[in-house]
């Protein structure tokens, strides 16, 4: 009669054993040290670039939203001077600001007094007495009902013609001064991101020749065993995409602190709280909004893919031409 043995004490087959592992196994170590020299050189050349892209593409940014509120103000508002050598009076001013109300587009008309005109020009000339005996043309300030905006040619035609003296001014050379130098300043920052874009590739080819250099021997090693170009260039480029993330995250975060404190900044170098002032109707506030965050992560990325991009190509290139 033949026992039939339980199956806990039958032998275990060779391929289902558990394969022992060493107790103290060390993971599959990089061949560039994170915290080599090289990564550490490259990560604070990589961040000042972060820095200095995120406060140029952010400046442009806050520049072009403070143009688009010059130029929307401007818009929305146009000047009606009534010369000093015409022959002009206060009923002359009545009657065209009641020809101004009746047109259609017309928000609101304001006549300025003696006194509200000789402030717009102290800025320049400084308070004075003398300055009330000045020949100063009067001034009516129209806004324009921007749903329905009149046709401010025609409106110029008629309102010259009907009453002589009188100009209108629509600051149409203002807004394309600045539209122009609006684009200036763009084009300018995006000549600048480039050269740092530019610069940012050279040396990362450079830290990738130099680790390649440093790490010959592990790399014939691993040419040696099997291992195809495309692995060790990922390895490359697995390290210099985490320093490029790290360092660029650095210096977008430092630029967005200095633009969160930049309204305290110019508070505590303003000489006068006028100075201040005109400073923030220059350039608002200067803090960044949610689209200037968004610039930020957008370095951050444009960082990252520099960083990616170059080294790919840079340790691919190597390998090829020395035949590793």
């Amino acid at each position: 009669m033949s026992t039939v043995q339980p199956a806990s004490s039958l032998p275990v087959p060779y391929k289902t054993r558990k394969q022992s592992q060493p107790k103290y196994a060390r993971p599959n170590a990089p061949i560039v040290p994170p915290g080599s020299v090289t990564g550490h050189s490259l990560a604070l050349v990589i961040a000042i670039m972060g820095f200095l892209a995120s406060i140029t593409a952010c400046g442009v940014y806050v520049v072009f939203n403070a143009a688009n509120v010059w130029t929307n103000r401007i818009s929305a508002e146009i000047t009606i001077q009534i010369q000093p050598h015409a022959d002009s009076s206060s009923d002359d001013t009545a009657e065209i600001v009641q020809f101004l109300k009746g047109q259609n587009g017309i928000a609101r008309v304001t006549p300025f007094s003696q006194e509200q005109s000789l402030k717009l020009v102290e800025p320049w000339i400084g308070r004075s007495e003398v300055l009330k005996s000045f020949a100063i043309p009067k001034l009516i300030a129209v806004q324009i009902d921007m749903s329905s905006p009149p046709d401010i040619a025609t409106l110029k035609t008629v309102l010259e013609s009907k009453f002589p003296g009188a100009l209108l001014d629509d600051h149409g050379l203002w807004r394309n001064e600045i539209r122009r130098l609006t684009r200036l300043l763009e084009i300018g920052g995006i000549g600048m991101l480039f050269l740092m874009a530019m610069a940012t590739a050279a040396v990362i080819v450079a830290a990738a020749t130099s680790a390649l250099a440093s790490n010959r021997e592990i790399v014939s090693v691993l040419n040696l065993v099997g291992a195809e170009e495309k692995f060790i260039a990922r390895q490359f480029e697995t390290h210099f995409v985490k320093v490029g993330v790290r360092a660029g995250i650095f210096g977008a975060g430092l630029a967005g602190l200095l633009f969160f404190c930049l309204p305290y900044i110019t508070e505590g170098i303003s000489t006068s709280a006028t100075s201040a002032a005109e400073i923030r109707r220059l350039v608002g506030a200067g803090t960044l909004d949610i689209g200037g965050y968004a610039v930020l992560v957008v370095v951050v990325v444009a960082v990252a893919l520099i960083c990616k991009l170059t080294s790919r190509y840079g340790v691919r290139r190597i390998l090829n031409n020395q035949n590793i």
